[in-house]
């Protein structure tokens, strides 16, 4: 049986040197200001300043009334308004909602990102949602990779 040529040996290291070297950059850096959290348990976290999301230019635009202490954001796919409420539920599912006070909010839907003024109670059923806002209330988190921070 015929050995490796030298050339070949070089290269096959070298290949690898380089493979090292790439999935290295890749790797994780620690500088995330969130702390990730297993699914399903939900996590409270206080960053100096979390990233949003900026929504598109041309998003179309709503607002939801509050009727009788109440409103439901059905508006997918919008940047939905909501002024201050007692009961608000999110039904839609990737939106950006704006909410006043909000004694209670019920987030079903998922991938929304929701920012609320003050608020008493949390609960959210939807999965992948973000809720931000300047209280620190425990939510009741049912869904998936959802995220609450406190401004």
């Amino acid at each position: 049986m015929r050995q490796p040529s030298t050339p070949r040996q070089f290269l096959a290291v070298l290949g690898a040197l380089a493979l090292v070297t790439t999935l290295a950059a890749c790797s994780a850096t620690g500088t995330d200001t969130e702390t990730k959290k297993p699914s399903g348990a939900p996590t409270a976290t206080k960053s100096a300043e979390p990233e949003y999301f900026a929504p598109p230019a041309d998003i179309e635009k709503s607002t939801v009334a509050c009727t009788d202490g109440a409103a439901k954001v059905t508006q997918s796919n919008q940047d939905v308004t909501v002024p201050d409420c007692a009961k608000v539920t999110v039904v839609a599912s990737n939106s950006v909602v704006h909410l006043g006070a909000v004694k209670d909010l019920v987030v079903t839907g998922s991938i929304n990102d929701v920012a609320v003024k003050a608020v008493t109670t949390i609960t959210v059923t939807g999965n992948g949602n973000r809720v931000t806002s300047d209280t620190a209330p425990k939510p009741e988190d049912d869904g998936e990779q959802n995220v609450f921070h406190k401004r």
